[in-house]
């Protein structure tokens, strides 16, 4: 029979891809999706699984064949699929008051600007984006709180103020059509505690914020240089030990060392990582063919569009245990390595 050969890069990735395929058929979005690993590493695992005849693609969905499930069998996997149906393995579901949130801010997101590429965004689902304010709620970070999102093209500045929750709501936000959308949207709803200013993350913290937030909202990009730059600004905007602070990162675009990385950077920024809960979020990511986005065009196989909402991220919580310690302060020139580095396969470069 075909023997698996394991490069190092790719050798959990197989393995990964082999244990999902032993549920049944998955197409290429769902494989990306459910086994969280670097896309690069999963693309190269298909091409060798495809080459070793361990899986097939019949042009819609991959599928082990007789020889890859006798190599399954030695290697002693089993089918897993240990999602909680109720919450969809995020640990939490919305009350009622929170349903009543999503209610009205699925009617509000409807006029919002469409995301653009030039400044790496993807939305979140609405449900999301409600549930990422369940969840400060929860954690007791919102109510009574002053909460700065930096950047906010998900407004989970509006679904906060929404809840009722929060103090005070500060946007920074580098796309001014947000700006513009979350300010306008606020004057007609009469929230005097919600504002949005324009502010790039290369630029200096603006001295209105800094140390005056008890929590921060951010969902950055996801090169080191760049997260750790987001991720400063706002160690930088807080008030100092027991603020928290939440942020997203995916595996599709970000390998485990890079994960290592940056968990080091938050470590020593004076923060400790009190939650990382998987695949939180879940976003919709259009025209993935049609804009050449690396995760298609590289692609072993001929594509389909995606059946499935495939890029998923971490919600990771952190909490002051020391005076914030930034990796960077003031201007930082950087081009663009903010945005893009070799793992980038749902960002265009």
């Amino acid at each position: 029979m075909s023997r698996v050969r394991v490069p190092l890069t790719t050798g959990r990735s197989v393995v990964r891809l082999m244990q999902e395929l032993l549920g049944g058929p998955l197409s290429y979005w769902a494989l990306m999706r459910r086994c969280r690993e670097q896309a690069a590493h999963q693309i190269d695992a298909l091409r060798q699984l495809l080459a070793d005849e361990l899986v097939t693609y019949d042009g819609r969905v991959f599928a082990l064949t007789e020889a890859g499930r006798r190599h399954a069998e030695e290697l002693g996997l089993v089918p897993v699929d240990g999602s909680c149906s109720a919450c969809a393995g995020r640990g939490l579901v919305l009350s009622p008051k929170f349903s009543r949130v999503l209610a009205e801010f699925e009617e509000m997101a409807r006029q919002r600007p469409e995301a653009t590429p030039e400044f790496d965004q993807g939305y979140v689902t609405p449900e999301v984006t409600v549930l990422r304010v369940a969840l400060m709620a929860q954690r007791g970070d919102l109510a009574g709180r002053d909460l700065l999102l930096l950047g906010d093209d998900d407004l989970t500045s509006l679904a906060a103020a929404l809840s009722g929750l929060p103090r005070r709501v500060l946007v920074l936000e580098v796309d001014e059509r947000l700006v513009n959308f979350i300010n306008d949207t606020a004057r007609r709803r009469g929230w005097d505690h919600v504002r949005a200013e324009r502010y790039d993350a290369r630029d200096g913290l603006p001295e209105y914020a800094r140390g005056r937030f008890d929590v921060f909202f951010t969902d950055p990009v996801e090169t080191v240089p760049g997260l750790l730059l987001f991720l400063s600004r706002c160690a930088e905007a807080l008030r100092g030990p027991g603020a928290a602070g939440y942020f997203g990162l995916s595996h599709l675009e970000s390998s485990k060392a890079k994960w290592r990385r940056i968990q080091q950077g938050i470590l020593d920024m004076g923060f400790a990582i009190t939650d990382a809960l998987p695949d939180f979020q879940e976003y919709h990511i259009d025209r993935v063919r049609e804009r050449g986005y690396r995760v298609a065009t590289e692609a072993p196989v001929p594509l389909p569009e995606p059946d499935v909402l495939f890029y998923t991220s971490t919600v990771f919580r952190l909490e002051l245990v020391a005076e914030p310690a930034p990796v960077y302060r003031g201007n930082v020139p950087m081009g663009r390595e903010l945005y893009y580095d070799e793992e980038a396969y749902v960002t265009l470069g």
